[in-house]
């Protein structure tokens, strides 16, 4: 086959679920679901808060941004106070725009309710140096002043709901979104002490799965989002207790994926069996 052939055949199996809007029911995925369960059902006092760690740039973002998505709707409607930073330093740009979205979402899915800057979350910002910041935060007896002051300038223990964090106890979840390599293993080495550690969920790509398995297996990893297809699943549980919660984009995604899937498969099968076949008629000519 011509390789304009199979590219055309790939673009037209990814763009149509894209441009139709079809979406399939996403597979069922148990460590997505146990990532859900940690987050539904960890009590969260006055002062506690979730870091999530955006470890990613625009080289992962067609699977770390909806694993980000799917991870904070869930934290915002529980309306538990969240602390955004970032160990990678293109990230910056996602900081911001991420957190807004989701916000915006839910107040038009709710009106009169909302979800402000400073009340919901916070944005700490890029952390140089990821082994020094780790094993600073998890001694520190204060959080809100270790981490000084928030990207727009703003000392952090002048928002209420971040101002009496304390220790590395007052971190109740945390929350690792990344593609890039040695970046997870920082978290798990370094942001503990003795007698504490925070639930630990993550959310990878594709490629780092099997690596990810290692600390789901061990217990020191909660819950793990596989790729968009883990945001996916997620995003169908959220919706099943929340039912106004839209996640026809990320399904139409996710279907896309799978259709480019199985085209490559396919062409796979294609390319062993054709020249099978095309020896059994040279032979039948002769």
């Amino acid at each position: 086959m011509s390789r304009r052939l199979i590219y055309l055949v790939m673009l037209v199996a990814v763009a149509a679920p894209v441009l139709f809007g079809v979406s399939q029911a996403p597979s069922r995925l148990v460590s997505a679901e146990r990532m859900y369960d940690v987050v539904e059902r960890l009590e969260f006092k006055s002062g506690n808060v979730a870091m999530v760690f955006m470890d990613f740039g625009p080289n992962t973002l067609a699977e770390n941004e909806p694993q980000t998505v799917v991870l904070l709707e869930h934290l915002f409607r529980r309306r538990v106070p969240v602390v955004l930073l970032s160990q990678y330093q293109q990230a910056e740009s996602f900081l911001r725009r991420i957190p807004l979205e989701v916000a915006g979402r839910l107040e038009k899915e709710m009106p009169g309710e909302r979800w402000r800057y400073g009340e919901a979350w916070i944005n700490a910002g890029y952390k140089a140096v990821p082994t020094v910041f780790m094993q600073s935060l998890a001694k520190t007896p204060d959080v809100s002043k270790f981490l000084g002051r928030d990207v727009t300038g703003m000392p952090i223990v002048n928002y209420p709901n971040f101002a009496s964090i304390g220790g590395l106890e007052g971190i109740r979840l945390v929350g690792e979104i990344t593609g890039l390599v040695g970046v997870f293993d920082t978290v798990v080495q370094f942001l503990q002490k003795d007698g504490y550690r925070p639930l630990l969920v993550h959310g990878c790509t594709s490629i780092t799965i099997p690596e990810a398995y290692i600390f789901l297996d061990s217990g020191q990893l909660r819950g793990l989002l596989e790729g968009i297809a883990g945001a996916a699943w997620y995003s169908e549980v959220l919706k099943r207790h929340f039912p106004h919660s839209d996640n026809l984009k990320l399904l139409v995604t996710n279907t896309a994926l799978s259709a480019a899937h199985i085209v490559i498969i396919a062409l796979i099968i294609l390319g062993n069996v054709a020249p099978f076949v095309s020896r059994r008629l040279r032979r039948s000519h002769e």
